[in-house]
């Protein structure tokens, strides 16, 4: 079983550069860490600005990617949901340090975030490197991947919302991405 599965350059370019495009034309606004129940400015994690990206036809794409995923990987999650997708933009600098895409929901939600998704928008940029957590031994002298795929416009990634990821920083350029997190009842 994998830490994560990617598709290398599975969407068209012309799509991925429309997707960046329109996020670059919708408000947006400083990317915030969830910490201790709600949202709040932590620039020492998250250097980086976002903006949402509501369209149904989008997700339900998105959403056959993470089913193959699923299966494929064998981690056999039930899904049943998704959020608004996320467009993200990293300028010169920016980062996003280690972190799980788990815990931001409240005793009210019927369902939790299982599987996350990153899509590529574009691969004029240096640096900014998508890094996910491997299965390993806590004392293993390697505990992380860096997914190369993610280099190139197009490429999604799936993982397990509860592993360890992060965005390093980038060198040159912008890096545009597009996440999306998928949920389904609380593990039991």
């Amino acid at each position: 079983m994998n830490s994560y599965h990617c598709f290398k350059e599975e969407l068209p370019k012309e799509l991925c550069k429309g997707l960046a495009t329109i996020g670059k034309e919708l408000d947006k606004e400083e990317a915030k860490v969830f910490k201790e129940g709600s949202d709040v400015d932590m620039k020492e994690v998250r250097n980086n600005r976002v903006a949402w990206l509501e369209n149904p036809e989008l997700t339900s794409i998105l959403q056959l990617y993470v089913e193959k995923a699923n299966i494929d990987a064998g981690w056999n999650f039930n899904i049943n949901c998704f959020e608004t997708p996320q467009v993200s933009f990293y300028g010169k600098g920016q980062f996003y340090d280690w972190h799980m895409d788990t815990g931001v929901e409240t005793s009210a939600d019927p369902f939790v975030r299982k599987l996350s998704l990153s899509l590529t928008l574009n691969d004029d940029f240096k640096g900014g490197d998508f890094q996910v957590q491997d299965w390993v031994h806590p004392q293993a002298s390697k505990k992380f991947s860096t997914l190369k795929d993610m280099r190139r416009i197009g490429s999604i990634a799936v993982f397990p919302a509860f592993m360890f990821h992060g965005v390093t920083k980038v060198k040159e350029g912008e890096r545009s991405s597009l996440v999306c997190w998928f949920r389904g009842e609380p593990f039991s």
